[in-house]
């Protein structure tokens, strides 16, 4: 089926299906032939540049003379369905709610932010600025100065990336001409994430705290020299050769590019985004499809090297997950459930962001000035709150618990100082508390001289942001490693918010 444009009485026809799609770049009519050797042979880039091709070499049977083919102007929502991605188990990785653009060489007419945006690129014919025209995107000047530009850009999480999508929407000419796309992982295990993530960019940290880039800027020579010198720092692999771009019409603003699996599996885990214009012009979006990948958790043995680059509950262990809501485990009550609920603790997934964890409220009457206690290093309150969780397999059984695992994911900045974690036995010496008894006997219930008898698994251990916090039987934290457990009262100090609580052991009955 094709759809037919009719331009100074010639039709020009422009098919519908998948059979538009090129499996190359076409460089049949580029002036420098190495523009062919950058591309790789396994490379794959769908878009619709044989019909700029087709349509232009169309002549007038009246005049022969080369007819200048009308395209239509973009719409101002995507051509989203005849995405190869969008449709997929993947997710956009440089999503403007979680990524951020660290550098850009110019943003004269507009800003490099606008690369990551979730909506859909809009144009304003009659919308001017002091710069130009307004464009929803990021457009360079026009460079008359040596190299091209280039953009920076800090992925939320570690990624796999499987394609890619470019949108020319709105710049029919003024597209950048050319683009490349480069990954770097540059986390460090030894350094806090903003420092890996952030400040390692010269005037990373500016940017962000002024809320991007500034319409109407441009870097020095000087400026633009200092930021390459510190992405050299890293090892840059290439997933999209240098590859032309078609302009934004409608019918050839969609860019699609397939990462071959060799390059997908060598750069999987990469932190950082590199956009390279060549020299200049624009893009009005750009989203990588793909996965995260959990980021690295750094476990050392005695010889301080680092041991695994995932996190601790990803590997196998020889017991069930007693806490966790698919073997019957089950979040019974909290002092308070301000942004969550105890139940998103023993989710089996790892927390998507803060919404999906366990945070309370602020304690109004926290102390003015803290004070840590010069013994164990943690600060001297009385204040917690707390959750009580009942473990599912009946609980463990006498062989008591042999690992816990509290998770701060996504928590950076409202992690609990410390951590305590106690347990129960509801049929110790033949009785049979009730799960609402089991609640009852917390502090400030009234009930602390219930007949349940708590007593210390976690003693209380310092916490800290974004990770996972691993006590097994070899800790010395980890304290009644031989008793049987039915339930658990988790204990933050003073407040905050965790993301998981794992707790493992042998269990009392199986699960069907």
């Amino acid at each position: 089926m094709q759809t037919v444009i009719e331009t100074s009485g010639v039709s020009y026809p422009f098919p519908q299906t998948e059979e538009h799609l090129i499996k190359h770049v076409d460089t049949e009519n580029d002036d420098d032939d190495f523009y062919q050797d950058k591309l790789a042979p396994s490379f794959s880039l769908s878009t619709s540049s044989s019909l700029l091709e087709d349509s232009s070499k169309k002549l007038s049977d009246d005049s022969q003379v080369e007819v200048e083919p009308q395209f239509t102007q973009a719409n101002n929502v995507a051509p989203v369905h005849k995405s190869p991605f969008r449709h997929q188990d993947y997710t956009n990785l440089l999503s403007s709610s979680s990524s951020r653009v660290l550098f850009a060489t110019d943003e004269w007419f507009a800003r490099a932010d606008n690369l990551l945006l979730d909506s859909d690129p809009v144009f304003i014919p009659d919308l001017y600025c002091e710069q130009g025209k307004v464009m929803d995107g990021w457009e360079t000047r026009r460079r008359r100065d040596a190299g091209h530009d280039w953009c920076l850009i800090a992925a939320a999480h570690m990624g796999e990336v499987f394609g890619i999508e470019v949108d020319t929407a709105f710049f029919t000419g003024n597209q950048a001409p050319r683009i490349s796309i480069e990954v770097a992982n540059c986390y460090d295990e030894k350094k806090e994430e903003e420092d890996w993530k952030f400040k390692w960019m010269p005037g990373a940290v500016l940017r962000l705290a002024q809320g991007g880039g500034i319409q109407g800027t441009g870097m020095s020579p000087y400026q633009v020299d200092r930021a390459a010198a510190a992405c050299s720092r890293f090892q840059w692999t290439e997933i999209v050769p240098m590859t032309k771009l078609n302009p934004g019409y409608e019918e050839s603003r969609m860019h699609y590019f397939t990462i071959p699996d060799d390059i997908r599996e060598s750069t999987k885990g990469f932190t950082h985004v590199r956009v390279n214009y060549f020299p200049d012009g624009g893009v009005a979006r750009l989203r990588l499809w793909g996965r995260p990948v959990l980021e690295a958790e750094v476990v050392k043995d005695d010889d301080d090297q680092l041991e695994s680059a995932i996190p601790v509950s990803a590997k196998p262990y020889p017991d069930p997950e007693l806490s966790c809501e698919d073997n019957g485990g089950c979040g019974l009550a909290c002092s308070n459930k301000h942004y969550g609920v105890p139940s998103n603790l023993i989710r089996s997934s790892y927390g998507k962001d803060m919404g999906d964890g366990w945070e309370t409220a602020r304690h109004p009457e926290r102390p003015p000035v803290l004070i840590k206690c010069p013994t164990t290093n943690l600060v001297q309150s009385p204040l917690l709150d707390w959750a009580v969780l009942k473990l599912g397999m009946g609980g463990c059984d006498d062989s008591g618990i042999s690992r816990i695992i509290i998770d701060t994911k996504h928590f950076r900045g409202n992690f609990p100082e410390s951590v305590q974690i106690e347990g129960c036995d509801a049929s110790a010496n033949g009785a049979s508390f009730s799960d609402d008894a089991v609640c009852a006997a917390t502090p400030g219930t009234g009930n602390e001289e219930s007949s349940v008898e708590w007593f210390p698994l976690l003693n209380r251990s310092r916490m800290g942001p974004h990770r996972e916090h691993v006590f097994d039987r070899n800790s010395c934290a980890l304290v009644n490693k031989h008793r049987r457990v039915t339930h658990v009262r988790v204990s933050i100090f003073p407040d905050g918010g965790l993301s998981r609580v794992r707790i493992y052991g042998q269990p009392c009955k199986s699960i069907s």
